[in-house]
């Protein structure tokens, strides 16, 4: 538990370290180019650490790992002014050159996606692929908001809250707008259409999919474990289980049961591969009552290992589609069909990172392309600190033909600097409200 917690510290740090860089670098190269004096370039806030001085510029490392900021001169107030006690106003750049330099710093992050993202392609990702999947109910969880609605094993989501769906990648985006609120879905059975009410009962983020409802997905054995069972059976990863005992398998949770009942017995596998379906016969080790097969299961992946020239293609398509999710589920937050809650913040992307650092390098480099891209979006976002904000007080410098004063613009910053500080608070709460119950669990007599 101790090491989980440290390699998902130092995974944060260094994603953050990584895309910081990234990012400030951008700011700090059209500063540059446009002729702008930059006196710092700090990898976080607050008192410096450490650093070393090369031309007029201070590079350093901050005591708050959170976040970073180039000192450019010209700009007009910023977030280094907040941390500062020795800026006064000063004689700003032209208008065109502060608009690049801003720019530059989510542009460099837009690149810095397409390049992780062409390099985990590159190296050969494990892609999940099962999200465009017909929406197929697999499984009910007994006692789960989808039970009590309704649903049943072998129904097909056609709508949610009348909007239609395809794939389980589309109910994903549908059930944004659904938080903990009571949500309709359309389902289709026995060649007829019936609305079902789902009351999600506390579940966050993606809502729908926290309610009981498990898709109707094969259970693909992503690895088997060195001497267990699985592997005297002749279990090879890649291997995608159809049946156990001739019974098929709805979900990775039949998959589980049919496993934990089956322990010290020998038990017939039906798996297909290599489009092939072969038989093994395996016994599950006796682990306390329950049946081990010394394998780690999950949805269908597809590997994808494409040509250094192929894999930017790849990756700007695949940025292009996160890039359109995003933006739908913003629109939706700022319209209140979404929850705030389905923001992640440093706790989340800690386990993310520390997830993906002990899944390898590749997912660690998928996961630095997701998270730049998405910093790239937010910092667009027309708030002030943010440099979306900056450029939004350019446009309307430009509209009226004349700059604000400092004054205005340091209270405007000072205004946009609470907004992040409350938006970071609420964010962080409702990381430890997600991680939290379980930690509670666990201390509690019988679990």
């Amino acid at each position: 538990m101790l090491i989980n917690v440290v390699v998902s510290v130092l995974s944060l740090v260094f994603v953050l370290a990584v895309l910081i860089l990234v990012h400030e670098g951008g700011h700090f190269l059209a500063a540059r180019w446009v002729g702008a004096p930059v006196s710092v370039f700090s990898i976080g806030f607050g008192k410096r650490l450490w650093g070393f001085k090369r031309g007029q510029t201070d590079y350093r490392v901050s005591a708050i790992p959170l976040g970073g900021y180039v000192r450019i001169h010209g700009l007009g107030p910023d977030e280094s002014d907040l941390v500062s006690e020795d800026h006064v106003a000063e004689e700003l750049l032209p208008r065109w050159k502060r608009t690049i330099v801003l720019l530059f710093g989510p542009l460099a992050n837009v690149l810095g996606a397409v390049v992780f993202v062409s390099l985990a392609f590159m190296l050969g990702a494990a892609v999940v692929r099962w999200e465009k999947l017909p929406p197929r109910v697999g499984t009910v969880e007994a006692g789960s908001p989808a039970a009590a609605a309704g649903l049943a094993p072998g129904d097909l989501i056609v709508a949610l809250n009348g909007e239609a769906v395809a794939s389980w990648h589309q109910v994903a985006l549908a059930a944004t707008s659904v938080s903990s609120r009571p949500a309709t879905i359309r389902v289709r059975r026995d060649g007829g259409e019936k609305d079902l009410v789902l009351q999600p009962s506390g579940t966050v983020a993606t809502g729908i999919l926290e309610a009981g409802i498990v898709p109707d997905l094969p259970t693909e054995i992503h690895r088997v474990v060195a001497g267990g069972a699985a592997e005297r059976a002749g279990l090879v990863a890649g291997d995608v289980v159809r049946s156990i005992a001739g019974e098929r398998l709805a979900s990775q949770q039949d998959f589980l049961k049919a496993l934990a009942a089956s322990a010290g017995k020998e038990i017939e596998l039906t798996v297909e591969r290599g489009g092939e379906l072969v038989t093994v016969r395996a016994t599950p080790e006796d682990r306390a009552g329950r049946g081990v097969l010394g394998v780690e299961v999950g949805p269908p992946r597809a590997f994808v290992k494409v040509s250094p020239w192929r894999a930017p293609v790849e990756a700007v398509r695949e940025c292009a589609s996160m890039t359109r999710d995003t933006f739908v589920i913003i629109g939706r937050m700022i319209t209140g069909r979404a929850s705030i809650k389905q923001m992640s913040g440093p706790i989340d992307i800690a386990r993310f990172s520390g997830e993906a650092a002990r899944s390898g390098a590749v997912p660690l480099i998928w996961l630095l392309g997701v998270i730049s891209l998405q910093l790239a979006i937010f910092n667009l976002l027309p708030i002030p600190v943010l440099d979306g904000g900056h450029l939004a007080v350019i446009a309307v410098e430009s509209t009226i033909r004349r700059d604000l004063s400092w004054k205005v613009k340091e209270r405007i910053m000072n205004v946009g600097f609470w907004l992040i500080i409350a938006l970071v608070v609420v964010v962080l709460f409702n990381d430890v409200i997600k991680v939290l119950p379980q930690g509670i669990l666990k201390l509690l007599p019988g679990h």
